[in-house]
């Protein structure tokens, strides 16, 4: 799964086939696996993925890092709860991950 090219808008992965397929691949780069994503959708749209993308990866890395502490984890958890609303707020779907 090297190359995902999503042909409807973000809107529209109602976690469908295209969907489940979309959040495969994201999970799959949240745990450091190459995935190439080529996302379609509105400035916001687009920019809310990234966000959660991010913060969730950002996050992972954080529970893995040696020297995290409760603080740190926390409110990594907590960026990723935001962009998580964030994200279903714009989209209309939860954010899974």
């Amino acid at each position: 799964m090297s190359d995902i090219d999503t042909r409807v808008p973000i809107n529209e992965l109602k976690l469908n086939l295209l969907g489940k397929i979309f959040f495969v691949a994201a999970a799959a780069w949240l745990v450091g696996r190459a995935v190439n994503m080529k996302i379609r959708g509105s400035p916001q749209e687009v920019q809310a993925v990234a966000n959660a993308m991010m913060a969730s990866r950002r996050f992972q890395d954080e529970l893995n890092h040696p020297g995290a502490t409760v603080e740190s984890v926390m409110q990594k958890l907590n960026l990723k709860h935001a962009s998580a609303r964030e994200f279903e707020r714009i989209l209309g779907v939860p954010w899974p991950l």
